[in-house]
């Protein structure tokens, strides 16, 4: 069995896609399907940049729904179907879209609506990200805890991505406390984060009430294969809950390592990081070296997983 993961923020490169689409005309017909809907041409972003347009999360998001609703799209086209989907915060919509929750636009006008919504949050409700390094997660959670009885602001935990990398969010000011007070506690490096907004935190609810408005008028479908949510970490089949976990998503932390556990129990022999770079694999290679997660560069080595896998 495998599992189809899809990365989110941060995934991103200059250049991404751009060999699949000179090799591939379904995967060029998406690209140009991204570009029509959005009304701006995502194709010349994606491939030629420059950098910092790409980074601004309101290009981000939907440049990587894109490109990693591609890859899904080529390995169907080159025989490999999932047994299980997952996404990495915004990587869930890839996920949906490759289990067949809603076709490929209504999930980019998703994507681009809860872009649109963070950046607007963010600019109004200002914020911090960290990754704490080699800490234990209670530990975290008791530091959180402990600042947030303390002070006024926001701090909490917004992903559990490997078992050495927990992702804090807040109030600025809280976060630069945190960094100190997780130090005392052993952490190895409390590295802040390049990031617009404190996002996975509640300083993100008015973007979870707008994103929650756009949801609501889409139709989503039961998902083809089963689809395990960042909220749970467990396969989740009904579509109105799905619609009401989407929008939380944006409050709560990725459940990602609890992901992994999952997909590693049910038999799950290999993860297929369909979509642009390598960070999904880096976080499976700390969560269990053995176990394999592979990443996709040109259309051959696509058809060389799929031979693989299938």
């Amino acid at each position: 069995m495998n599992a189809f993961v899809f990365p989110g923020q941060a995934s991103q490169f200059v250049g991404m896609g751009k060999s699949w689409a000179e090799e591939n005309e379904v995967a060029a017909g998406l690209m140009d399907r991204a570009s029509v809907a959005l009304g701006r041409d995502l194709a010349k972003l994606c491939y030629e940049g420059p950098e910092e347009d790409l980074t601004d999360t309101r290009n981000q998001q939907p440049a990587i729904y894109t490109v990693s609703c591609m890859a899904a799209l080529l390995l169907d086209e080159a025989g490999l179907t999932p047994n299980f989907v997952a996404g990495h915060s915004v990587g869930e919509y890839a996920a949906l879209y490759a289990a067949g929750v809603f076709d490929f636009e209504s999930g980019l006008r998703l994507v681009q609506a809860r872009a649109d919504a963070m950046a607007e949050t963010a600019a109004t409700h200002p914020g911090k990200m960290a990754a704490v390094i080699r800490l234990d997660r209670k530990v975290i959670q008791e530091c959180c805890a402990e600042i947030n009885a303390s002070e006024e602001g926001v701090l909490s935990i917004a992903g559990y991505n490997s078992p050495d990398q927990t992702v804090i969010s807040g109030s600025a000011e809280l976060i630069e406390r945190a960094q100190g007070l997780l130090k005392e506690k052993g952490a190895k490096r409390v590295l802040p984060l390049s990031v617009s907004g404190a996002f996975h935190s509640a300083l993100m609810a008015e973007a979870q009430t707008k994103l929650k408005e756009a949801i609501s008028g889409v139709a989503f479908s039961s998902p083809m294969v089963p689809f395990v949510s960042n909220n749970t970490a467990q396969p989740e089949n009904d579509p109105a809950a799905i619609k009401e976990q989407l929008p939380m998503q944006l409050t709560s932390p990725v459940r990602w390592v609890e992901t992994l556990e999952y997909l590693k129990g049910e038999g799950v022999k290999a993860c297929i990081e369909a979509g642009p770079g390598k960070v999904l694999q880096g976080l499976s290679t700390k969560f269990d070296p053995d176990w394999p997660c592979e990443t996709l560069t040109d259309v051959v080595s696509i058809r060389e997983v799929a031979e693989k896998y299938s």
